[in-house]
Parts: structure tokens; sequence; C-alpha cells
């Protein structure tokens, strides 16, 4: 599942900004570095004169929890939750050591260190045997519940409850389901019935060719005020029919894309955004009649 999370500057001597930004679900082995990067690119193209540069800043939270850089995605960030870029340098120094280039990175459950096969053993590994668990502001390992951390400070070190030897198989479950989420077995099964039985027992439904022929009616947004609300993609403005003129709408001739957390109009390629907000303000690509519903345009 991606994470939303809010993204603030508001430190002094810079503009303030605040962005919403999905973190793509193939993210969790990527760092939070990669995720303040896709903040500071769009806040240094927007303030070309306060320059944030990415390996002199760092996450915390909005009690001041420090986030550090080079923890995984799908450990320190938490999804719906309120980041603040600080200034200074926060990463833990224990990953800031060289590593052998020879060295695997352990994937079992909270330990993440780094290992040479040939010196790997029966008892090398002290990890977790569940996936964490993110519930609320509880931070705890699933086969560990009766400990819980409430800060990724502390959550990071509680030690494992079983030895081992390192692997670097990938685990297939990354974070645990929430306690309130309805397990699989317990959900209803699902009925899937055929179009023959659906139009059967709903003879008053919309086929999908009346669906398909209904979808290219356009609409009227005509209000009794004498204003309306342009359809065109990428202008979505109320204006006065009266005033409507061939150069009174600047819109967008292609569709939008999302892609991993890249948003852009593919009519205009070469405007990439990463906040929502900004991808909204990407000024159209072409000029013409505010579209009502009703105008031909």
């Amino acid at each position: 599942m991606s994470k939303k999370i809010y993204i603030h500057m508001q430190e002094e001597g810079y503009p303030s900004q605040t962005s919403k930004i999905q973190v793509p679900k193939t993210w969790t082995e990527k760092t939070v570095t990669d995720v303040i990067k896709l903040f500071s690119d769009a806040y240094n193209k927007k303030n070309p004169d306060f320059q944030l540069e990415l390996n002199k800043i760092h996450f915390a939270t909005k009690e001041g929890e420090k986030i550090y850089s080079n923890d995984l995605v799908g450990s320190a960030i938490e999804d719906l939750s309120d980041y603040y870029i600080k200034f200074g340098i926060h990463v833990r120094e224990s990953l800031v050591e060289v590593v052998d280039k020879d060295a695997i990175r352990c994937k079992n459950y909270g330990c993440n260190q780094y290992y040479k096969e040939v010196d790997n053993h029966d008892v090398a590994c002290c990890h977790h045997t569940g996936p964490p668990v993110f519930h609320d502001t509880a931070k705890y390992w699933s086969c560990c519940a009766d400990r819980k951390a409430y800060d990724f400070e502390t959550f990071q070190t509680l030690t494992g409850c079983a030895t081992g030897r390192h692997s670097n198989t990938a685990q297939q479950v990354t974070i645990a389901a929430s306690p309130n989420a309805v397990a699989m077995s317990e959900a209803p099964p699902t009925v899937l019935k055929s179009i023959a039985d659906f139009n059967t027992t709903n003879p008053t439904a919309a086929t999908a060719a009346s669906s398909a022929i209904k979808s290219t009616e356009r609409k009227s947004t005509r209000n009794a005020d004498g204003t309306a609300r342009c359809q065109r993609k990428g202008c979505q403005k109320t204006f006065k029919i009266e005033e409507n003129s061939a150069t009174s709408c600047v819109h967008h001739v292609g569709n939008p894309v999302f892609h991993d957390a890249v948003k852009v109009w593919s009519c205009c390629p070469d405007k990439k955004c990463y906040d929502f907000d900004e991808f909204l303000a990407v000024p159209g690509c072409a000029v013409g009649w505010h579209d009502d519903g009703v105008l031909d345009v």
C-alpha cells in the first residue's frame, strides 16, 4: 500500500511550503533520503534563491522526533503523517561505515546488518520472526506484541526473539496488517455472477452498451446566475458565460499521468511534478473556449 504524507518546510528565513506526497508502495526498500528528495527537488525548483541541500537536511515529526535519513521507508515512514524539514545531518552511524563490497545485507526482520556468507553461521543473526506492526502511535514486532515502542529510535532497539543464519531472501510481508483489519478468512466470500444472471436479476440496469453511450454525452455545467464551470482538463474554472471567448481558456490537451511519485500531463512530458498542488498549477498548453457542456467546442 502506498503512503500519503505531508511534508512541511517552516524554517526561519526560508519560504514556507507544505506538500502532500504519495510514497509508492514499491519504495519500502528505499531510504528516507529518497522521500526527502521528492520534496527538495520541487522546493528548489519553486524557490531558486533558497536551495535545500539534500545531504544537509532531515525529517522530524511534529513532536520533534528526528527520523534517520538512511532508515528504510517501510519501517520509518508512517501513512498519513506529518514530517518537517530540519537542517542538519541525522543518519545512523552504523550505516555510514564503509561496507565491504562483498558484504550482503541481511533481510531477516529487524536485522539489516551486512554479512559475508563465509562468516555466516547458525547463530550469526538475532532477528524477529514476524513483520512489524504500526497501529495508531504504537510500533512493535508481531512476534513480540508485549514489547511496544512509541518512537522509531526505541522501536529500532527492540532486540530480536530468535537466532539463526543471516538471509538475503526478501520477506513476503513487509508490514503486518493492523489489528483492526478484517482477516481474509473472516471476510465474506466474493460471489461471482455472470452477465446473464446480472441482467436477469436487474432488468432495469444499464447495459454496457448504454453505459458507454451515456459516458460520451456531455453534461451542461451552466448555472441560473449566468456562470458555468469549464470542463476542460487543467482548467475547471468557473466563468461568466457572456464573457466566454476563443482565448478565455488555457488548458491541457492530454491526460494526467501518475507513475510512481511522478505526476505529469501527457501533453507536457517535460513538466514533471512530485507535489500534487504543484501539478495542478502547471499551466496549460492550449488556448480556446471554456467548455460548459453546451457550447460546441
